[in-house]
């Protein structure tokens, strides 16, 4: 059975889940980007993957958005003499990227794929 989201999943792995599909539309929506297409359709597969107990799905999605919430960081550090209004658009456009990146790597959501992902 094939499934978008499982509640089942604890609530880091149900946010990563949820904020991997949004990511995802929002990305291939042209919000982001077009170098990082490739990442963008890894999140939304990664999700799938994930909400159908994918052990795949999972590590897709938690690379995918860590390479994204990296490439942030590191837009964050070149651009800290860019002035005050630079600084706090980066900060702005991050939070997801990295809270989705948080979420996926989130010790319960490590220990919940160890042990019920295929």
């Amino acid at each position: 059975m094939t499934r978008w989201f499982n509640p089942s999943h604890p609530q880091t792995l149900q946010a990563a889940v949820i904020l991997g599909y949004l990511s995802a539309v929002f990305g291939l929506l042209g919000f982001a980007n077009y170098r990082f297409l490739a990442l963008f359709i890894g999140l939304g597969v990664g999700a799938f993957g994930s909400a159908n107990n994918k052990r795949w799905g999972y590590f897709l999605l938690a690379i995918c958005a860590v390479l994204i919430a990296l490439y942030w960081i590191y837009l964050l550090v070149t651009n800290l003499d860019a002035g005050v209004v630079a600084i706090l658009v980066v900060l702005n456009r991050m939070v997801f990227p990295v809270a989705l990146a948080v979420a996926a790597v989130h010790p319960h959501s490590r220990e919940y794929q160890k042990v019920w992902f295929e």
